[in-house]
């Protein structure tokens, strides 16, 4: 199966989350960017777990993410979701049988020998292994510690879960013994802060590859220096505001910049500018509203990194941007709808585009984080 699992493995869980509904579970997480989740539910009857499971597998569609089941190969295939098998469950090969090649198909393990032979077998697409801490939610089997962990590592030949008592302060140790992906219960509904949670546990995840330089491009108003900045504090790596930048270090404002030297001389520094952003390994830039409808500009940023439109709609923008007198450009409502239209195709020849409208800065963070997630792994 090619399936490149996700560094953050959620699992629902009723009684740690005190939320009686894994669909509701299901979106505040997909929505935080989630994109692979288990739903565990031992109690109910099969009629409400299947609608449940259906639920949470239609909302995972529309969110790009993976859904499993926990335990229930029969409940798995009705819905055509993976499952999650665990040592007493059905075995690995009856689960194929049923299910079919291109189910995911986890299992869990809890010694590094029982774990080297289903890596061996060669049946799962993936193979747990835990509980790696004491754990509230997995208290039958005593923590087998990092050392452990990092002996299955080592034998690994598909991807390796690890489980138990993982939380965002613990994931960076658990991913450097070997681990790609954290699964994590408690972690997550620990302080009632689901949703907090789940960002501290994929921006932990996140920070441990490179994320290059991601340039922000958009209309003026469409939150490029607000939401970039929280973005680069999010990932702990730099945050460049181009035109900020540049009003430092000419120590004039970039209206003023447009009077006096006009906006040729205005563009052309925005392009040293941007060539200079070459210096940093990793980093948010935003750019300014017209710097990507420049051909020369957007040549330096497929060369140097990645470009991401954040799309606001236009009664959005004009909302943000009435009253303001720092945009050189901006000489009113209809000239400014007449410029936005013009930059428009430009901005869509961005690689990565994000809808955002009326969300909070940390939401649209998370939007935007997602979907770079998405695109480039992780």
């Amino acid at each position: 199966m090619d399936f490149r699992l996700p560094s953050v493995y959620a699992i629902t869980d009723r009684a740690a989350s005190g939320i009686d509904d894994h669909t509701e579970i299901a979106r505040r997480l997909f929505r935080v960017g989630i994109r692979l989740l288990q739903v565990r539910e031992k109690e109910w009857p099969d009629g409400r777990l299947l609608s449940a499971v259906e639920s949470v597998a239609e909302l995972g569609r529309a969110h790009r993410a993976t859904v499993l089941a926990n335990d229930r190969v029969d409940i798995a295939r009705v819905a055509g979701v993976g499952v999650h098998l665990g040592e007493e469950d059905l075995p690995p090969g009856e689960a194929r049988r049923i299910l079919g090649p291109e189910a995911l198909l986890g299992v869990s393990r809890h010694d590094p020998r029982a774990s080297g032979q289903a890596f061996t077998e060669g049946i799962a697409d993936y193979i747990a292994f835990g509980p790696v801490f004491a754990s509230g939610t997995k208290t039958a089997r005593p923590p087998r510690g990092l050392e452990d962990l990092a002996e299955v590592a080592r034998r690994k030949t598909r991807p390796l879960v690890a489980i138990g008592g993982i939380t965002a302060e613990n994931a960076d140790a658990v991913f450097a013994a070997g681990a790609d992906s954290i699964a994590v219960i408690g972690g997550l509904f620990q302080g009632g802060a689901l949703e907090q949670n789940a960002r501290d546990l994929l921006d932990a995840a996140r920070r441990r590859r490179a994320v290059g330089r991601i340039y922000l491009v958009g209309f003026s108003g469409a939150g490029k220096t607000s939401v970039g900045r929280r973005i680069a504090e999010r990932l702990k790596v730099p945050f460049v505001d181009l035109d900020a930048e540049i009003e430092r270090t000419s120590g004039r404002t970039i209206r003023a910049l447009f009077e006096s030297s006009g906006e040729e001389e205005f563009r052309r520094r925005e392009t040293a500018f941007l060539a200079g952003t070459s210096s940093l390994p990793s980093a948010v830039i935003a750019t300014g509203g017209g710097c990507f409808s420049r051909d020369q500009n957007r040549q330096w940023i497929a060369k140097l990194g990645t470009a991401v439109f954040l799309r606001v709609p236009w009664e959005t923008l004009l909302s943000r941007l009435s009253g303001k007198t720092d945009r050189p450009l901006f000489q009113g409502p209809e000239q400014a709808r007449s410029l936005y239209a013009e930059r428009e195709p430009f901005y869509k020849m961005s690689p990565i585009q994000v809808t955002l409208s009326e969300e909070s800065i940390e939401e649209a963070a998370d939007r935007v984080l997602a979907v770079l997630s998405d695109r480039l792994g992780g």
